[in-house]
């Protein structure tokens, strides 16, 4: 069994400030269950081994994912239990979202499927609902600048999705069923099993969703004209598949695969009649790891991932006839890549990391008119984490990375951490380094004249962070608590942003600080408090700008646990200030009310009945602005699920 140490942290300035309801994330140390499928796994502890050296890591638990609500909904998940992390699904489930980490922007923070990144390397964005909540073990989330181990986007944190693992020797798994307020309907299952062959232990696991909503009205009624087709329903079917053989007790090898399809309906606000898109996106990966001797270990990652999507639009015109602007164009995307890493412990106990990351990337879109462009990049990476015998409470690492990319390109990033245990209960952590972002396809090739035009002399955004943080855990009035304040500075050359409707690197630098910080109160062995409050000030110049970065934002949670924990429930507030859009728009200034509920019906826990109430109060939101118009978030919605495991 591997144990990292816990992320959890400190003082007391937050709790008074926020008190209204909601439980985030979970306050115990990290441990990463061994599966029975023996196998060493470098991979699946480097986000976590980054707690020790001074990184800030959460962990969202499997339990904390089963409370995120009755929906297969892991961006719900994120939103309830990631301290200082904002989320605002654009349109609801199965859309664009924006998200904001240490007060960086959409794009600023990676996103990981089991080390495979899914953000869209077409437009920077993604989607996350494809992937079951019933399929995902745990989400790790590691704060600040971390091109060092992960290269372009990870500026702002790191966001890895960790998949289940089969666990059982005997047929195993769960379905559900669930239907909200929308006519939204929600099935999943799982089944997993370990056998044992000729060379170990084989466990495979297999799970398969379906989601079908007709969806909200994303407008307000005044904003809508001549539309026919007002709200943003769906269809997505999903299934997946993971493979694990063991190779004796030093080895294994691991076989990923995902397959979605999804139909979707974009609503818009002027002139909408019929807007479709229909995608396909399948991720696989193969994973080799091996053990070669107490002190050295490795593995070697390929993967893929594709994306095909089909887009059509006919729009109303107003002598009450209709026109096809696009039929079937096709947008999508391949990437793929190849990464290996080692891990050696030395004489005196310094570690060092070592690694190699490899990737290519092609895309094209015949609506925006990118044309099959083609990118790739290669990296050679390295991180020291010494052991001083003189200051064992001492804990630093230092690192360096070096890519190159297509078009003569090149980034060299470094990275200091350090983590000092003041005593046992605080702790004083750091970190400063550099990071870099490349420009995405849509920047480089877009041809939209009068909204977007591309510029193919880009050059990739550079950023300089810095984070110190100051941990707690111990008790508060005899209870349980824990505490965290995180102060960040990024001071960002080459910004890449939109100058009127060119994109441009902005001139001089740009800077970004702020503070963080988050509380967890155990009130009796039943009820759990927790509160968490961001606050983001960035600079803004003619032609530099920062957009869809929430100035402030906040949440609390109470939870309640009966003592059998036969049963639960929970209440939320999120609380965002202002937000400006790329077109110098401010919108924001909402704050939401969530309530979630379980019952198990038998002490087995094999019967579960799981209630979520979102937006309680039926709050107006806005979520995003594009074309001038509010996207507004989900109304007033009740969902129901029935869950059996077996």
């Amino acid at each position: 069994m591997i144990f990292q140490r816990s992320s959890t942290s400190g003082p007391t300035l937050l709790l008074g400030c926020l008190f209204s309801p909601l439980l985030l994330a979970d306050d115990t140390a990290l441990v990463l269950n061994q599966q029975i499928v023996s196998a060493p796994s470098v991979e699946s502890t480097t986000v976590a081994d980054m707690a020790q050296y001074g990184s800030k890591v959460e962990i969202v638990s499997r339990e904390q994912i089963e409370r995120a609500g009755p929906s297969a909904d892991i961006t719900r998940a994120m939103q309830m239990f990631i301290p200082g992390f904002y989320v605002a699904p654009k349109n609801g489930p199965f859309d664009y979202g924006t998200y904001s980490l240490l007060g960086g922007r959409n794009d600023d923070t990676l996103i990981l499927l089991d080390g495979v990144r899914l953000n869209n390397r077409l437009y920077g964005g993604l989607y996350l609902d494809t992937l079951p909540a019933n399929a995902v073990e745990r989400i790790e989330v590691l704060k600040g600048g971390q091109s060092l181990l992960f290269g372009t986007q990870a500026v702002a944190g790191v966001i890895n999705i960790v998949t289940r693992s089969p666990q059982t020797r005997d047929v195993s798994g769960e379905t559900n069923l669930g239907i909200d307020t929308f006519g939204g309907t929600t099935g999943d299952a799982r089944a997993e099993r370990i056998f044992t062959n000729g060379l170990g232990d084989l466990g495979l696991l297999a799970y398969v969703s379906h989601n079908v909503s007709e969806g909200y009205h994303p407008f307000r009624n005044r904003d809508m004209s001549n539309v026919s087709d007002k709200k943003r329903s769906y269809e997505v079917t999903t299934f997946g598949a993971k493979a694990i053989q063991s190779l004796g007790d030093d080895s294994r090898l691991e076989l990923f695969y995902q397959y979605s399809d999804a139909n979707l309906d974009f609503a818009g606000a002027t002139n909408n009649r019929k807007t479709t898109n229909d995608r396909v996106q399948q991720i696989a990966t193969a994973t080799f790891e091996q053990r070669l001797n107490e002190r050295l270990s490795y593995f070697v990652k390929g993967h893929i991932n594709d994306w095909d999507t089909r887009y059509s639009r006919v729009n109303n015109t107003a002598d009450g006839g209709t026109v096809v602007r696009n039929r079937d164009d096709y947008w999508g995307f391949t990437d793929w890549g190849v990464q290996a890493e080692g891990k050696a412990e030395l004489e005196g106990g310094h570690v060092l990391v070592f690694g190699s990351d490899n990737q290519w990337f092609k895309g094209q879109d015949d609506v925006l008119i990118i044309d099959n462009n083609k990118a790739e990049a290669h990296a050679l990476y390295s991180q020291l984490r010494p052991q001083i015998d003189a200051l064992p409470d001492w804990h630093p690492s230092i690192g360096l990375r070096h890519e190159t990319m297509s078009g003569g390109d090149s980034a060299t990033v470094g990275m200091l951490t350090s983590l000092y245990d003041l005593n046992a209960n605080w702790a004083l952590r750091g970190q400063y380094g550099s990071a870099y972002k490349l420009p995405n396809a849509e920047q480089l090739f877009v041809n939209e004249p009068g909204d977007e035009i591309g510029n193919r002399n880009l050059k990739p955004e550079k950023s300089r962070n810095a984070e110190l943080g100051l941990d707690y855990k111990g008790l508060l009035a005899d209870r349980e608590f824990s505490a965290s304040v995180t102060l960040f500075k990024r001071k960002i050359t080459d910004l890449i942003t939109l100058d009127d409707s060119h994109w441009v690197n902005g001139q001089g630098q740009i800077q970004v600080r702020g503070f963080e910080a988050d509380a967890k109160l155990a009130l009796n062995h039943q009820w759990s408090l927790q509160a968490d409050m961001t606050r983001n000030l960035t600079e803004s110049r003619a032609g530099v700008t920062l957009n869809d970065v929430p100035s402030f934002f906040a949440r609390s949670r109470v939870g309640f646990e009966s003592q059998n924990r036969l049963w639960g429930a929970g209440a939320a507030v999120r609380y965002i200030h202002d937000v400006i859009s790329s077109k110098r728009v401010e919108y924001g200034h909402y704050s939401v009310v969530d309530a979630d509920a379980y019952r198990y019906l038998d002490n087995a826990h094999q019967h579960r009945v799981s209630l979520l109430v979102e937006n309680l109060f039926d709050r107006d939101y806005v979520t995003s602005r594009s074309s001038n118009v509010d996207n507004l978030g989900r109304p007033f919605t009740t969902e129901v699920r029935y869950t059996y495991r077996f």
